[in-house]
């Protein structure tokens, strides 16, 4: 397995991870939530909007990947506050309970860190048990919930990284 950043010619790759990861959350996130980000992510502004980070320094995209298979995907922002905001993290069905997840999170903190964040903080849907015990495990505090558009009730998590 190798995890890097993401370039412009990877970004086909790391579209098709991010909808096969959404399509595999049918019916466990609600079908509206799951069905606008499939759409969205099909969208040529989605495309252009991941082309635009990718060279971006104040984002962080990185793919998993095996035998020239994107398979894993972590995406982000660093915050003007010194912190970064975990967007996604996500494993394609068939590469998931392998460690992937844990990988790309690692990275993502370590890649975070080294562009000088204090803190990496995300959301996450409860339901995700795999998701909750992967940010558990790795010393993300919960810090509260947030609700989102779709009415969902988020747990917000944060791990200081100074």
């Amino acid at each position: 397995m190798n995890i890097r950043l993401i370039t412009e010619e990877d970004v086909p790759d790391f579209v098709g991870c991010y909808l096969e990861v959404w399509r595999s959350l049918k019916g466990v996130l609600p079908d509206i939530y799951v069905d606008d980000q499939i759409q969205r992510a099909t969208s040529q502004e989605f495309r252009s909007r991941i082309i635009d980070e990718a060279s971006s320094p104040a984002s962080l995209l990185l793919a998993a990947t095996m035998q020239d298979e994107t398979v894993g995907l972590a995406w982000g922002n660093l915050r003007e506050d010194g912190s970064t905001w975990l967007t996604f993290l996500g494993v394609k069905p068939g590469h998931r309970r392998r460690g992937l997840g844990r990988s790309l999170l690692a990275r993502f903190i370590e890649e975070s860190r080294s562009r000088g964040s204090d803190k990496v903080s995300l959301d996450t849907d409860p339901r995700l048990s795999p998701a909750v015990r992967l940010y558990e495990g790795m010393g993300f505090i919960a810090e509260g919930t947030v609700e989102n558009q779709y009415g969902l009730q988020l747990v917000v998590y944060s791990l200081e990284t100074a």
